[in-house]
């Protein structure tokens, strides 16, 4: 669809529904007339459309091919007839809603998140106010952010929305996403109730990188130690060693600098965590000490610990340095995710007290430990007693 022309800085996409038209007489007079009892009481007090059980009005499903892209006559009046009943309050809160999004986007996309709005209030409990910012601001990244096309067959899917308020609303409370999707649930369930429901995910529910097995640590080393220059080389071991070898973050190897690497006399080597992430020291695992070691010694004062001489901090240099080395066939998906997972389950296999792990990790909380937890070893059974009887 055409964009806009006053929307400048948005990407292009296809035309939205024109506005909704006022019923010729004739015709609003027929659909008002196959009206039944749509199950819906109004709470004065609460402010609230409360829906009962029963059949659907036959007007709704009418109405919602306003927002499936087939916005015939019949539709548009049916549309328009439920919107007349709304309460003065309700629909003059709708109409009063103003949004921080562009101005001339909200006004592109305004009908079409108030028709959905309108179908979903007489199936929740929810107000108006609830259900308009989250909906408005969903359906505005689905359309604007992501180019979807502006049809409920599209937009409100499960998918998207769990998409919507894991990684674009990642910035709230946890609380406030779980409220808004599930406001935004409610609000699919009208629009589009063909989808086929399934439960929730977690917030949490992202895949998880899968660490590295032994055989695959072993293929790391290799990739490192067959870059084609000695520049190359030196950064890949220094990578292996920052994430295998210290659990560090991308943003962290990004930003980190010479003089956050200390060595002690007997070669020990630490890492202090000052950009990136949670404050921290963290030693390095004695496989990787010398490597880092030797690394650290021909840093130059005040520069990065990986790629010395680059002038980006982003953490997406871990992923560019990856993509332009050399890849043999058979060489291991190198990640610094998976380079830190791996680092915490050798960690978690070598029995370290679990919040000395998330000091070390830079954790605020069990959720990655426990969903790594299924990569550990477990002991023997007999190891398992003396743990659990404290003789081991």
């Amino acid at each position: 669809m055409t964009t806009p022309t006053e929307l400048s800085g948005l990407p292009a996409t296809r035309s939205t529904p024109s506005a909704i038209k006022r019923p010729r007489k004739s015709t609003a007079a027929r659909i008002a007339n196959t009206h039944v009892d749509s199950g819906v009481d109004y709470d004065s007090d609460a402010r609230l459309l409360v829906f009962r059980e029963g059949a659907e009005d036959p007007r709704v499903a009418a109405a919602r091919m306003m927002l499936h892209g087939a916005a015939s006559e019949d539709a548009r009046v049916a549309m328009e007839a439920i919107r007349a009943e709304l309460p003065p309050a309700t629909a003059k809160k709708m109409s009063d809603y103003k949004s921080s999004l562009p101005a001339a986007a909200v006004e592109a996309i305004r009908p079409f998140v108030e028709n959905a709005v309108a179908l979903a209030l007489p199936k929740t409990t929810h107000s108006v106010e609830t259900l308009l910012g989250p909906c408005m601001h969903f359906v505005y990244w689905a359309v604007y952010v992501i180019g979807a096309d502006l049809d409920a067959d599209i937009i409100f899917k499960r998918e998207l929305i769990e998409n919507y308020v894991r990684e674009a609303a990642k910035d709230r409370s946890e609380g406030t996403r779980r409220n808004h999707r599930a406001w935004l649930f409610r609000v699919a369930e009208a629009a589009n109730p063909e989808a086929n429901p399934r439960n929730p995910m977690p917030l949490n529910a992202r895949a998880v990188e899968t660490p590295y097995d032994a055989d695959g640590f072993v293929a790391l080393g290799r990739w490192a130690a067959g870059q084609k220059t000695p520049h190359m080389r030196t950064a890949a071991k220094t990578l292996l060693a920052l994430g295998a070898g210290a659990g560090l973050r991308a943003s962290e190897i990004a930003v980190l600098r010479r003089e956050a690497i200390t060595v002690d006399e007997k070669g020990r080597v630490t890492i202090e965590i000052t950009e990136g992430g949670p404050h921290r020291v963290v030693p390095v695992t004695a496989q990787f000490e010398k490597s880092l070691a030797k690394a650290a010694k021909v840093m130059p004062p005040g520069s990065f610990a990986f790629l010395p001489n680059r002038v980006r901090t982003g953490h997406e240099v871990v992923s560019a340095f990856v993509g332009r080395s050399s890849m043999p066939p058979g060489s291991p998906v190198v990640r610094a995710s998976k380079l830190r997972n791996t680092w915490l389950v050798r960690q978690m296999t070598n029995r370290v007290d679990v919040l000395t792990l998330m000091d070390a990790a830079g954790l605020q909380s069990l959720e990655s430990i426990s969903r790594l937890a299924s990569y550990v070893p477990r002991p023997s059974e007999k190891d398992r007693l003396a743990q659990l009887r404290g003789t081991r």
